[in-house]
């Protein structure tokens, strides 16, 4: 039953809102979204909370303009700031060939961050519903989504809220009539050409027959698996580094962990999962090859190696060179050179020519001839670092590769003739380690 006692129950029982809470109210004048409104404004000064209404008009219908100005109505009533924008859906899906939902949506989510942005609010509150829940269940399991991606919604997500989702649309309804909220109807909500219409008025009610508490038994299943899901996230305990904005991590020790790892991830990235087949391909591989990629889409993939992931675009192959003077830091993320009297001490009467700084070649041999990529494999270096490790090097040999290789005819062991003499420092930023 939805009331106000129920309400207040569930937004401390999942840890919705804090005090001093500035929440921006997602409302397009349905009854989900008024009655939210209503909820939490009744409930302000309990929660020490301060609200603001922000409606769109998505220029789908004629008549969205009667909506928008319900909601200010709606809020002026209440003393409640609205914010209101306007957006052409229809045009936005042809010129980017998404369905009428799905660019609406977008459009939505866009809007509500800009008003965030622009506010200092800190959290958002949407009116998803338990059936809202139940036809998002149905329509991921339609297209293959898998376990943890079936509810595709949560009470809390980051900074957005959904403190109805434990009620059903009837729940709902009942208490609005209750409490005299006055709401519009919109009638593409009836059109079953849409896929969560259809699935809404044509699926839901079959299943209805077989079990008339169908919504409530989606709810416990989808409670467990936020459950598991919350356990698997603890599990998930691997330190993230940034590379050059790719996200770059050791392997976990179990595979499952490792696949979900980069799932998740890589929705982060890119707001959506990569294909089952892509992630079986990394099973399928990684207990055959010590190095290897898969491709997502475009240029953006995963890259494992030794041990090591990169997730994100692929490193372009690209050749850089610098000739080195003193007293000069040079940033090559995640590597920071620096060129000072400490360090690594190179004689500079045994170089032949100038100092160079430049990445690793094809065909690279050290001083007893030993190809470098041979040493690379010996010593498991990964080989997205392999292409931007800072390799110090004189028009004939190489001298210096951090953490790798020192030529030692070129050493000074006395660096007390500063002008003789070449330091070189080479750190990496923030606990980085291959």
């Amino acid at each position: 039953m939805l009331n106000l006692e129920s309400f207040y129950e569930n937004l401390k029982k999942w840890n919705l809102v804090s005090k001093k809470d500035k929440i921006v109210v997602a409302v397009s004048g349905g009854v989900d979204s008024l009655t939210l409104l209503y909820l939490l404004y009744s409930l302000r000064r309990e929660l020490d909370i301060e609200l603001i209404s922000a409606t769109l008009n998505h220029g789908i219908r004629e008549n969205a303009q009667r909506d928008v100005q319900h909601v200010i109505d709606f809020s002026k009533k209440l003393g409640i700031r609205c914010i209101t924008g306007k957006v052409d859906t229809l045009k936005y899906s042809s010129e980017n060939k998404l369905s009428i939902e799905e660019s609406a949506r977008i459009l939505r989510y866009r809007f509500l961050e800009k008003v965030l942005k622009r506010t200092g609010f800190n959290k958002l509150a949407v009116a998803h519903n338990l059936n809202d829940l139940v036809e998002n269940v149905l329509f991921r399991l339609s297209r293959g989504s898998g376990p943890f991606g079936l509810p595709g919604m949560k009470p809390k997500n980051g900074n957005i809220i959904r403190p109805l989702l434990f009620y059903s649309k009837d729940q709902i309804l009942d208490f609005a009539l209750k409490n005299n909220i006055e709401y519009v109807v919109d009638e593409t909500n009836l059109e079953t050409v849409y896929t969560r219409n259809f699935i809404r008025h044509k699926i839901i009610p079959l299943f209805k027959r077989l079990n008339p508490n169908f919504e409530t038994s989606v709810m416990r299943f989808v409670e467990n698996v936020w459950e598991l899901d919350n356990f698997i996230e603890k599990q998930l305990n691997v330190r993230i580094f940034n590379l050059r904005g790719r996200l770059y991590f050791e392997i976990p020790k179990d595979i499952f962990l490792l696949i979900e790892l980069v799932r998740r991830l890589t929705i982060k990235l890119k707001g959506k999962a990569p294909d089952k087949e892509k992630l079986d391909r990394i099973k399928k591989v990684i207990n055959n090859k010590s190095t290897f990629k898969v491709n997502f889409w475009d240029n953006f993939g995963v890259e494992i190696s030794y041990g090591k992931v990169l997730l994100g675009e692929f490193l372009p192959n690209e050749n850089f060179e610098y000739i080195i003077r003193n007293d000069e830091t040079i940033n090559l993320d995640p590597f920071v050179v620096k060129i000072e009297n400490n360090g690594i001490i190179i004689n500079k009467n045994k170089l032949k020519g100038d100092l160079i700084l430049r990445n690793w070649r094809n065909g690279d041999r050290i001083y007893n001839g030993k190809k470098l990529k041979e040493i690379f494999v010996d010593k498991k270096i990964p080989s997205f670092i392999r292409r931007i490790i800072p390799i110090f090097c004189d028009k004939e040999e190489i001298i210096y590769i951090p953490k790798i290789y020192l030529n030692k005819n070129y050493v000074r062991e006395n660096p007390n003739n500063k002008n003789n003499i070449i330091g070189i420092n080479v750190q990496l930023k923030g606990g980085f380690s291959f």
